[in-house]
């Protein structure tokens, strides 16, 4: 008896074996959302904007930032573009 369980379970799992690894059978897109996420995450600020990491604070300039986003007057961000 066990050697009939044996044999169905051998026989069961081989069902599951394929001639070929899973990551090689895939798109050549595979992956690229992820490298894409990991570019965006490490773009080097520039040398100037690794300088200028201090910024004081000005409750005015805080007012006017405020009064601002609440007024509709704030700029447009600019894209951050990783690839070409």
């Amino acid at each position: 008896m066990k050697r009939i369980l044996l044999s169905l379970s051998l026989l069961a799992l081989s069902a599951c074996a394929t001639t070929q690894p899973a990551l090689h059978s895939g798109s050549s897109e595979f992956g690229k959302a992820v490298r894409q996420n990991i570019a965006a995450q490490r773009v080097a600020p520039t040398p100037e904007q690794k300088a200028n990491t201090f910024i004081p604070a000005d409750a005015s300039k805080r007012a006017k930032a405020r009064e601002n986003y609440r007024n509709g007057v704030t700029p447009e961000p600019q894209p951050i573009i990783t690839t070409n």
